[in-house]
């Protein structure tokens, strides 16, 4: 499954950082029957292979724009980076959206794009969406673009924790090949084998790195809230 995952990103020319959040989360998701790749029709035509299912999933996540100026709807596609998608059950074999996952190393006032997409798909769905970054600042070193912490909080922190289903941070990696993800991926499998949690995927110890809180979260923790959100809806 992880090498059809990787197929799909490569067919959609993902970022770097988009393969390396689809790694971390697959690696561990893919055994509940839980798949992340490219929100976009190549990539999710390599893991749909059935036309009506793929449609129904694209249509899903579209979203009702109004034009004034011939007072016609129509149904745009967002601008979006990962899906995670609930592979098919022998009960209806059918491919379904579990969550959303916006992509961004760092923001530079792009925050405003990220919560716009997630208020509009909060609206017109009952789909998570969540932002993943790596708030890449912190290692230029400069000041966290989330600010210290919740109290001491920036405007881009205080927009996605209100248009999100949370904003998850993971450390910075050189790519999908990079030693020290597979180092990771490993450590934390050994961990949960051994019924441990302790943060993998990101390193709080980092100057200037921001506080978590209940909305400011380790990636390790979306692996937790994906399978959660999962057994919601099943």
């Amino acid at each position: 499954m992880l090498n059809r995952v990787a197929q799909s990103l490569r067919a959609a020319g993902g970022t770097i950082f988009e393969f390396v959040v689809a790694k971390i989360l697959n690696s561990f998701l893919n055994p509940d029957g839980i798949v992340v790749t490219r929100a976009r029709e190549p990539a999710l035509r390599t893991l749909i292979r059935d036309c009506s299912n793929l449609q129904r999933v694209m249509d899903f996540t579209k979203i009702p724009v109004k034009r004034r100026c011939d007072q016609t709807q129509l149904q745009d596609y967002p601008d979006l980076d990962l899906f995670a998608l609930i592979r098919p059950s022998q009960d209806d074999g059918l491919w379904r959206l579990l969550a959303i996952i916006n992509c961004k190393v760092s923001f530079h006032a792009r925050d405003t794009e990220a919560t716009f997409w997630g208020l509009l798909i909060r609206l017109s769905s009952n789909i998570p969406f969540v932002v993943v970054t790596e708030d890449r600042d912190i290692y230029k070193p400069k000041a966290s673009e989330l600010g210290q912490s919740c109290t001491q909080s920036t405007r881009a922190r205080r927009l996605l924790e209100s248009f999100s289903d949370g904003v998850y941070l993971v450390k910075q990696y050189n790519g999908v090949n990079d030693s020290s993800l597979c180092r990771d991926i490993e450590t934390k499998r050994s961990q949960l084998e051994a019924g441990i949690r302790r943060i993998v995927f990101d390193d709080p110890n980092i100057p200037n790195h921001t506080k978590y809180c209940q909305s400011v979260r380790p990636i390790d923790d979306l692996i937790v809230h994906l399978r959660r959100w999962k057994e919601e809806i099943s």
